[in-house]
């Protein structure tokens, strides 16, 4: 209760005194009736405390420069300031924890915000407890101290009394936080919006939304704070007793890349550790490594990364739902635009589109250049799950075709775009041209297959199924001579194991492959014999099989030209003898076959390595 104004000079003998009051103090929100004596019930203060706030995390970490950027926007006075700030990331990703411990952060600044804090959850992204804009004001005004019965019904009239609230306010020297925390949409953020130009806002969103707020794209934490985030939520719930994490660093970094890095996924994996004291970080480790079972360990009671995931992706139409699973069959980091353009059989430029649209929900994320597109590892394993569900009506296997096919066609291209490519050296095992030169210049197809290569190797090296071993084996000739072009040796002689392996595995090609291994087997003894011989081994390896296939299939000219290659690995090898014995097989195959340029061949090798003897 406090008086305002006081009795004014003594009355006069006029028939109307005059009565004058003067209120100060405080912001009224209510009807004042002026009288002589006036007694007015002031509204509640907002106290300068973190009562509107959440309770922050003990394990936060690794947060200092966003925290840093988030506050020169709030800052009071300064040419820094944001009227609105978002942060957008993926599902998981702590963008609540981050702006709440900013908030908190900006609280205990000296006059930054001396009328506190409004906080509200808008709950966007669950369709059951989505709050929409009007009930969300009704809350806001009441917590400024508004009586109900002078808030009114309307969504327009609630957020006009809002913003007068919030102005009248800062003016009176009580600036507010207003953090809206879970915002999907525009519409539903818009009108709790501040528009007097002293009070901030901050929102939380997994889309970046059109509001023309600062924006801020919150990414996974590094790995050393992800470490030390989970070292932190153990100790939490264990005490500080418990240095699980600190005694295993290396089953812990591999638990921290399990959950590839996320917030809500470490949590996740500290609090399965903190529910069995006993259990060594290595078995969790163990059972995250597996891929196919990730997802499904990562929940402990109502937390779960795939639930967290669903309310993301339950929200995209099907066309975006279709090029978001489909995404997953690129094994590599990324993708480019084109190549999700051929899988998906969608415009390149309607393809753009939806990618843009994708990344703007962040259930992908756009690549270091322009025109490149990545998932998180867990989303891509959450993209893949939900993709077989779907086999059938997105056409799957047929999607992966066609995106090997569009691999293969312009690597293909790529390799005869110029004479440095070692094609040359392949001879006999010489990759075929597929395809018209679709490359202006060898420095456009370098850059191409330099940024292409590690989609290439990932695509020739995982997991085939049958029908798809044809694919990677045919992408592997390329890919393996561009690999040797570059001095790619670890790629190189990974490549080459994959095509060994799948060689032993029923193959209606295995004379194609052979010729694969026998070309990949001459790039690696070629490095071999001048810079590194420890790829001596896998050349071996590489041109026997090929021999052997070649001699099973009765090829005769492939096995002469083999014959040549091996010995010139015999030769690398210091096997003399060998090597002039194999060139002499060699030659006789090729009088056999009539191949003349085979025989020219043995005797040139043959000089070249001085060796001595009947070839």
């Amino acid at each position: 209760m406090a008086e305002v104004g006081g009795q004014g000079p003594a009355p006069r003998k006029d028939p109307v005194a005059r009565v004058e009051n003067r209120i100060s103090g405080g912001v009224f929100f209510g009807t004042v009736i002026q009288g002589r004596t006036v007694n007015v019930n002031l509204p509640q203060m907002i106290t300068p405390a973190l009562g509107g706030l959440p309770p922050v995390s003990a394990v936060f970490t690794g947060r200092d420069r966003e925290i840093g950027e988030l506050l020169q926007g709030l800052e009071p006075g300064s040419p820094q300031t944001a009227p609105a700030s978002l942060v957008a990331g993926l599902a998981g990703v702590g963008k609540t924890e981050l702006v709440v411990q900013t908030a908190r952060r900006a609280l205990q600044k000296q006059d930054w915000f001396p009328g506190g804090v409004l906080f509200v959850d808008m709950f966007g992204y669950d369709p059951e407890r989505r709050l929409p804009p009007e009930q969300a004001l009704d809350g806001l005004l009441r917590a400024l101290g508004m009586p109900p019965q002078d808030i009114p019904p309307g969504l327009q009239d609630r957020s006009r009394l809002y913003r007068s609230a919030l102005a009248a306010l800062a003016g009176a020297g009580s600036r507010i936080l207003v953090v809206l925390d879970n915002v999907s949409s525009a519409d539903q953020a818009r009108p709790l919006l501040p528009t007097d130009g002293l009070t901030v806002a901050v929102l939380t969103s997994r889309d970046t939304l059109d509001l023309g707020a600062r924006l801020f794209e919150l990414d996974v934490v590094d790995e050393t704070s992800a470490i030390d985030m989970l070292d932190r939520a153990v100790r939490e719930a264990r005490g500080p007793g418990d240095t699980r994490v600190q005694d295993s660093p290396d089953d812990a970094a591999a638990i921290a890349r399990a959950c590839g890095d996320l917030p809500l996924a470490l949590r996740i994996a500290a609090a399965l550790l903190a529910d069995s004291p006993a259990r060594p970080l290595s078995s969790l480790a163990q059972a995250l490594a597996a891929q196919h079972l990730r997802l499904k360990r990562l929940r402990r009671q109502e937390r779960a990364v795939r639930s967290a995931f669903d309310l993301s992706y339950q929200r995209l139409d099907p066309l975006h739902a279709r090029l978001f699973r489909l995404l997953s069959l690129n094994a590599g980091p990324d993708i480019s635009t084109e190549a999700a353009s051929r899988m998906a059989a969608i415009d390149p430029y309607e393809t753009e589109e939806l990618l843009q649209n994708l990344a703007r929900t962040h259930l992908i994320e756009p690549g270091r250049t322009w025109g490149r597109w990545r998932l998180h590892d867990l989303v891509r394993l959450y993209a893949d799950e939900t993709g077989k569900i779907h086999t059938g009506a997105d056409d799957r296997e047929e999607a992966r075709r066609r995106l090997y096919a569009h691999y293969i066609a312009t690597v293909s291209a790529a390799s005869y775009a110029g004479p440095s490519f070692p094609i040359s050296r392949a001879g006999a095992f010489s990759p075929p041209r597929l395809t018209a030169v679709r490359f202006s210049s060898q420095g456009e197809a370098s850059a191409w297959l330099d940024g292409e290569r590690p989609n290439l190797v990932a695509a020739v090296t995982a997991p085939q199924a049958e029908g798809r071993r044809g694919l990677s084996v045919a992408l592997a000739w390329f890919v393996g001579l561009y690999l040797s072009s570059k001095w790619r040796f670890d790629d190189l002689v990974t490549v080459t194991e994959t095509v060994l392996a799948i060689s032993h595995l029923p193959n209606g090609s295995r004379v194609v492959v052979a010729k694969i291994l026998a070309a990949l087997g001459r790039e690696l003894e070629h490095h071999g014999s001048h810079e590194q011989p420890d790829l001596l081994p896998c050349a071996f390896d590489a041109q026997a099989r090929a021999l052997a296939i070649f001699r099973e299939h009765r090829d005769r000219r492939c096995e002469a030209w083999a014959l040549v290659n091996f010995s010139r690995l015999l030769h690398a090898d210091r096997q003399f003898r060998k090597a002039g014995e194999a060139l002499a097989q060699a030659a006789a195959i090729f009088r056999e076959v009539d191949d003349q340029d085979g025989v020219d061949t043995a005797h040139y090798v043959r000089s070249c390595l001085h060796l001595s003897g009947q070839v």
